[in-house]
């Protein structure tokens, strides 16, 4: 490993390089798509992923690092300085914001998290987290053995490819929502919240975060964007879904007529008899006429009902969120 490290070269980000960690990223973007065939294909043209990189690196608080082999670009780390109220001090390596030349080995994303992290524990930054793709497993391999772990899974639903799940005929009514569902919304709005505070999940959730919540389930009802479906079984609610728009030019893994699946729940009292099945026939129907093929949802993996449901739906994971929390106590801890 040492005369390997040897032959590595780290340098900061420069223009000149661009062309060439472009490249490398879309030549992952083919050996991802060789997996997942609905990543947007046009991300397979350097031209393409340069204009990515080049808006990443545009960001105010993004740094990165380049390695180097006899002068020559094998692999790159962005990163993003950021903070807020919920995480706190954090790092954050978005999608396209790390590559490696397809010949080299993979260790190589843990040679330069460690060149990286060098700085980001030195300003306080403990906590990092990278959203990864899921196609090249020895890749991953390497973050899990850094001490990351998973957090969030992202999947897209080719709806071309659904095949009706409600098999036993669930009756319940489903219909789009209406300006004067806003009460209902709101009854629905804790399914969600109160089951992510549960095993395994264990996710809190505080009485004024339930509030926020609730008001915002409401405003869907006159959200002009937002497609909801809501499902009632004589007269009490069953479930619903909400559904958005997305643009597939906003990032390098959205596809074309797509929508992205932010919220979804079924009534706890009425788990287990098929309606969250009838929602998604329903929904998949409805949204197949309405011109879109593909949908995009996520869902955080100890959620051992989503991490079950959403796959068995057809739902096809091709990222990972993943999370590492150093112990700060790094800071002053040095065995001395």
């Amino acid at each position: 490993m040492k005369g390997v490290l040897k032959m590595i070269q780290f340098v900061g980000l420069d223009e000149r390089f661009l062309p060439r960690m472009a490249e490398i990223l879309s030549l992952r973007q083919t050996a991802e798509r060789s997996k997942y065939p609905f990543l947007p294909e046009k991300f397979e043209n350097p031209d393409e992923t340069e204009n990515i990189l080049r808006s990443e690196m545009k960001k105010p608080f993004v740094n990165g690092l380049v390695a180097l082999r006899n002068s020559k670009v094998i692999g790159y780390l962005l990163y993003e300085y950021k903070e807020n109220a919920q995480k706190g001090r954090h790092i954050l390596i978005s999608y396209p914001s790390i590559a490696i030349d397809v010949t080299e080995h993979p260790r190589l994303v843990r040679l330069m998290y460690a060149e990286a992290g060098s700085e980001w524990i030195k300003h306080g930054y403990f906590q990092h987290i990278i959203f990864a793709p899921l196609g090249n497993d020895r890749q991953l391999n390497e973050w899990l053995e850094q001490g990351f772990r998973f957090d969030q899974k992202y999947a897209v639903l080719d709806m071309d490819q659904y095949e009706a799940k409600n098999k036993d005929k669930v009756n319940i009514q489903v219909r789009k929502s209406v300006e004067n569902d806003e009460e209902l919304l709101k009854k629905m709005s804790r399914w969600n919240s109160i089951h992510q505070a549960a095993a395994p999940s264990w996710n809190p959730i505080t009485k004024e975060t339930l509030e926020d919540v609730k008001s915002g389930y409401a405003s869907l009802a006159s959200d002009a964007e937002a497609i909801v479906f809501l499902g009632e079984e004589k007269g009490i609610p069953a479930g619903f879904h909400v559904y958005y728009e997305v643009q597939a030019s906003d990032t390098m893994y959205t596809p074309e007529r797509c929508v992205e699946l932010p919220a979804a729940s079924t009534n706890p009292e009425l788990r287990g008899r098929g309606i969250g099945k009838a929602l998604t026939d329903f929904s998949v129907n409805e949204l197949k006429g309405m011109g879109y093929r593909y949908c995009l949802a996520d869902w955080h993996t100890p959620n051992h009902l989503s991490s079950y449901f959403w796959p068995k739906m057809g739902y096809q994971p091709f990222m990972v969120r993943m999370l590492r929390i150093v112990d700060n106590r790094i800071a002053w801890a040095h065995g001395k």
